[in-house]
């Protein structure tokens, strides 16, 4: 929940996922006016379900001993996919995949640059803003085709193969749920 239409806006509080609000207005810049704390707030659009009650929430449980990606509905296991993690063994240093919960905040599905690999991802899921860290494919080369060494340890992202990253991508939005654990 932000203080105006903007991702630069500063976060007024959270919302719970299935959590009634009241809209209160129309969208501006992506963003829906909800009644909150007694005046006016912002709720990205994608985080809202207009059309009822919402179904089974869609979370992904990565399990960093087993290096296990886990996509679920409610509690219902969808599918489990293996991600290359952070070569950073330490529960929260920069280069790990750093333990907690977090919350997507962004997607871009295209074939992409990265500096931090110094390859080409597609399927990018950013999860931990504070490290730059989310899903994305295997590295790949500027055709997309997955290059040696792609599925190696990352900087502190998890690498997914390529079909495996388009289910992750395609099965969370923005705001779903992630949860880092030993």
């Amino acid at each position: 929940v932000r203080a105006w239409a903007g991702l630069e806006a500063n976060l007024l509080g959270e919302m719970l996922y299935g959590e009634p609000v009241t809209i209160v207005g129309g969208e501006v810049n992506g963003f829906v006016p909800v009644a909150f704390g007694g005046g006016q707030a912002w709720v990205w659009r994608d985080y809202l379900n207009l059309d009822g009650p919402p179904g089974p929430e869609r979370w992904v449980d990565v399990d960093r001993s087993s290096q296990l990606v886990t996509l679920y509905e409610g509690q219902v296991p969808v599918a489990t996919y293996w991600g290359s993690m952070g070569f950073d063994p330490s529960a929260d240093g920069f280069f790990a995949t750093a333990l907690g919960t977090y919350y997507v905040y962004e997607k871009y599905a295209d074939l992409s640059w990265t500096n931090w690999g110094s390859a080409w991802v597609t399927d990018w899921v950013g999860f931990d803003p504070g490290r730059l860290n989310g899903f994305h494919s295997y590295s790949l080369d500027a055709r997309g085709q997955p290059i040696p060494g792609g599925d190696g340890p990352t900087g502190g992202c998890i690498a997914l193969a390529p079909a495996a990253a388009d289910h992750l991508f395609a099965f969370l939005r923005v705001g779903s749920r992630v949860e880092v654990h030993w």
